[in-house]
């Protein structure tokens, strides 16, 4: 269930459009290699890792239209469920059962325990523990290499910090749904992601409604709700677009559920709609409202951002399809490029998915 900081050349959603129809290859040429790339402070992203419940998929970027995974893994071989996935920044991949947790360092060549560099047993120091092991739902590194679990048992957000240890323990833990909070009610978690300011955003329900809250970085005030209902997000610093960007925006994308407008004076308000969304940041709800600035009507399992190329990547929650959307967003968008899920036994369709990014 995270905005990356890789540069290379810029290429908008009509560029991306040109460039595929008129490269003169076999097939829609990559986005963002139209032009040769410019000088950058730091390397453009080199894998894309696809996680469909548990099977693991890494291709090598830019995308094409012929692109296929150069490797297939099983996760976790003998759990018999998908375990947890998340990669920090330079490429390291923490996979997590409800009892342990197994850090992998580049190149990711298997999962099988024996490559695992580190095995971290889950214990009361680190999360709350039941009878079954932790109930985490999600996974995330920050920035700074952290990593950070998401477990429903008491709706608890904890930090293992960097670098981790086999005796690593929780250096923050932060309590959703406590009476009097303004997570008051909001205990069953879903999902967390940072901005490249460490600050965490934390997707909780409350049985009724979900909502996306903010905790600052350092994490010394309690989490504040943002009002949003808005599920596989990504953020975008105006800091991660080349030089040569034509517009560098601060952006929120992500699955919207809610309104698009304010309704009229003395009319309802319009039913809620389910769609992919970008909002600009500040988030401005005196102005605007909190309403998306673009938005697409489809609905995404995974979604990641790769500001210079151009480009985001979704993984489409009916049928797994990985696809390619010019950044910024426009709305009503379609693909530059659709690949079609791999993955087999039904995960290609209402699964658990991510995508990452990795140098």
């Amino acid at each position: 269930m995270k905005a990356s900081s890789y540069f290379v050349l810029l290429v908008a959603l009509a560029g991306a459009v040109a460039a595929i129809s008129g490269c003169g290859t076999t097939g829609p040429a990559p986005i963002g290699v139209s032009n040769p790339p410019q000088p950058t402070s730091t390397p453009a992203a080199h894998w894309l890792y696809v996680d469909h419940n548990g099977t693991f998929f890494a291709y090598t970027l830019p995308l094409t239209a012929q692109s296929r995974p150069v490797r297939t893994l099983q996760e976790w071989p003998g759990l018999g469920f998908a375990p947890q996935i998340a990669v920090d920044p330079y490429g390291s991949v923490a996979l997590t059962s409800p009892k342990t947790i197994r850090v992998f360092h580049p190149p990711i060549l298997s999962f099988a325990r024996s490559h695992a560099r580190l095995s971290i047993p889950l214990t009361p120091a680190i999360t709350e523990i039941g009878l079954s092991g932790a109930d985490l739902v999600d996974i995330e590194y920050d920035p700074n290499q952290n990593l950070w679990l998401l477990n429903n048992l008491g709706g608890e957000v904890s930090e293992l910090q960097a670098p981790l240890r086999k005796n690593s323990v929780a250096a923050v833990t932060i309590q959703f749904g406590a009476p009097g909070s303004k997570t008051a009610g909001f205990s069953t978690l879903f999902q967390a992601r940072f901005d490249v300011n460490a600050a965490l955003y934390v997707y909780a329900s409350n049985g009724q409604r979900a909502r996306l809250f903010k905790v600052g970085f350092p994490y010394a005030k309690p989490p504040g709700s943002i009002g949003l209902n808005i599920l596989q997000s990504d953020f975008v610093d105006s800091s991660q677009w080349p030089p040569t960007a034509p517009v560098q925006p601060s952006l929120l994308l992500g699955q919207y559920f809610g309104p698009l407008r304010s309704p009229h004076p003395g009319s309802p308000p319009s039913p809620p709609v389910d769609v992919m969304s970008q909002f600009q940041e500040p988030l401005n709800q005196q102005n605007r409202g909190l309403f998306p600035d673009e938005h697409a009507d489809t609905i995404v399992g995974a979604l990641i951002a790769d500001p210079p190329r151009g480009a985001f990547y979704t993984l489409d929650a009916a049928d797994g399809r990985l696809n390619v959307y010019g950044l910024p967003m426009r709305s009503h968008a379609t693909p530059a490029i659709s690949l079609r899920c791999l993955a087999t036994g039904g995960n290609c369709s209402q699964k658990i998915e991510h995508l990452f990014l990795a140098p």
